[in-house]
């Protein structure tokens, strides 16, 4: 389930960085990289048992999904201007392009009555780190960090 969240991730972060010119041709696959694992581990730090109600509301479309979707941006940014230098003007172009279709995708996931393996509690046992590797563990063999 981690990977194929991690895939969604990728799936929303490649064409914004692909087609963003300001982004120098070098650091575009480290663009993506630190974007999603910004991303992940930042739902990660969210979806936990004890915010089970916050997310049910935001993937039903209640209010509530703002936090997370400003916290996500907000991280986003400080991690491409810090690690990678990117200019603040750019970094927020991606984040505020990214994040909030990734959340979007989410949300249309998990109210897909097809795809019964996507659910709020299968989002919170993935991004739960339980497996002895945890979240950064799994995260470093999918980028080659092992």
């Amino acid at each position: 389930m981690l990977e194929g969240i991690i895939d969604l991730v990728k799936e929303q972060v490649v064409p914004a960085i692909a087609n963003n010119e300001n982004i120098p041709a070098d650091k575009r696959s480290a663009v993506v990289e630190t974007t999603t694992s910004t991303v992940v581990e930042g739902l990660k730090e969210y979806f936990t048992p004890d915010n089970i109600s916050s997310i049910t509301s935001m993937f039903s479309g209640e209010s509530g999904g703002g936090n997370i979707v400003s916290s996500l941006q907000s991280s986003v940014v400080n991690a491409l201007s810090e690690k990678l230098g990117l200019n603040k003007d750019i970094a927020n172009s991606i984040a505020s392009a990214v994040i909030p279709a990734i959340m979007s995708l989410f949300s249309q996931k998990a109210n897909d009555p097809n795809d019964e393996g996507f659910t709020v509690e299968s989002l919170i046992g993935a991004l739960g780190g339980k497996s002895s590797g945890g979240l950064l563990g799994m995260l470093g063999g999918l980028f080659g960090n092992k």
